[in-house]
């Protein structure tokens, strides 16, 4: 038996150990859900609800007469008509944080070709995104079908998906929200980005506690490696539209094997440090914000090369003499530091309370003329050299 059952129309929860199921409010209500229960009506909220598992649930009585509720199959989900509640509210919710970070945002926009219909197009800074929340199943070739229409557009695809099973994870940008009740996406409560948000991390190669990624086995490496972490996490879904359409998150994609990539989303400042791969630079960009990186990124060369040739300086110019005296005036030497003597054995010097001296900051009871904490030492030392 079930009791974490949420009525989504009335945002109430369901008690089916009760013959009024907990809402004396609302009589008949076993009739009403009783055998007409449809995707969209109940929703599992229980916090140990089963990984890849569709939200919705009807309502049956097994052998013993007793009220359960079950999920509904996910093949139930494709034959939904219309717009869940969830989508509806996920997409208001891109669209407002959108426009609270000053950009503009248009929901349900369709070009004429008609070949696509975007759920929320956010006009950023140099950049369209192309933002679709899918919240339920798809095929992985229907996700690349449709990102190649958008990038055709000039759109850069922005999906969005609560399961981790779902077929949008790294076929396309994408990024991972929890799942809620439809209402919640609506209110401020925080809604951390769980995946598709990775960043850069550098590590000398002699703290690292793999092999060296050059393949130097026994030989000893100095240098440093980078790797792409899931470590940096957002806090905030708003904060993953907004950065994004200031271009301060960018979607880049990585090869795995001969046949699989993966996309995620990196701090631009991140691939300011890194190469790109040469020729993917221009075939695998939109617009400068699509790239394409090593999984393993190799950081630009920063060592310093002061004093060596480059083959583009100028010749050093010919020594110029005229033959003319060359008069020049001595600085003065400075004058040697004075020798400074404090007497401080009046009791006004003295404390019974140790504090750390407000010069070298070690412990003594010593107090300066102002009744601070000092070493007679290094007031005389400060003295000197003034």
């Amino acid at each position: 038996m079930r009791t974490n059952v949420l009525l989504v129309e009335f945002g109430v929860e369901l008690d089916l150990s009760r013959d009024d199921l907990g809402q004396p409010d609302l009589p008949g209500l076993w009739e009403r859900l009783y055998r007409h229960c449809r995707p969209g009506m109940l929703q599992c909220i229980d916090p140990e609800h089963p990984v890849g598992a569709p939200p919705w649930l009807y309502l049956r009585v097994n052998e013993n007469g007793t009220r359960e509720a079950r999920h509904i199959s996910a093949e139930g989900e494709h034959r939904t008509p219309g717009e869940s509640d969830e989508h509806k509210a996920l997409k208001e919710r891109i669209a407002r944080a959108a426009e609270s970070g000053g950009f503009e945002a248009v929901v349900e926009q369709r070009p004429k070709h008609r070949r696509r219909q975007t759920d929320v197009l956010v006009r950023g800074d140099g950049v369209l995104l192309g933002c679709e929340p899918q919240l339920s199943p798809i095929t992985a070739a229907t996700v690349r079908r449709r990102s190649k229409v958008a990038t055709d557009d000039g759109i850069t695809p922005m999906w969005m998906t609560n399961s981790p099973t779902s077929k949008v994870i790294d076929q396309a940008p994408w990024a991972r929200i929890d799942r809620k009740v439809w209402h919640e996406y609506l209110n401020d409560t925080e809604l951390p980005v769980r995946g598709g948000v990775r960043g850069l991390v550098i590590e000398e190669c002699s703290r690292m506690a793999t092999v060296c990624p050059d393949k130097r086995a026994g030989r000893r490496c100095s240098g440093w490696h980078g790797s792409w972490t899931d470590a940096r996490a957002l806090e905030r879904f708003d904060d993953l539209i907004v950065k994004a359409a200031a271009r301060e998150l960018v979607p880049v994609n990585v090869q795995r094997t001969a046949t699989r990539s993966v996309w995620f989303w990196v701090p631009a400042s991140d691939l300011e440090k890194i190469e790109t791969i040469g020729p993917f630079a221009s075939d695998g960009t939109l617009n400068d914000i699509i790239l394409r990186v090593d999984s393993r990124p190799r950081l630009r060369d920063q060592s310093c090369r002061y004093g060596q040739d480059s083959g583009h300086r100028l010749p050093p110019a010919a020594a110029r003499d005229s033959g003319e005296p060359v008069s020049i005036s001595l600085a003065a030497p400075p004058a040697p530091p004075k020798m400074m003597f404090l007497n401080w054995s009046g009791r006004q010097h003295w404390a019974a309370q140790a504090l750390p001296c407000r010069i070298c900051r070690k412990a003594t009871n010593m107090r300066d003329e102002q009744a601070r904490p000092c070493h007679k030492a290094c007031a005389e030392e400060e003295l000197r050299w003034g």
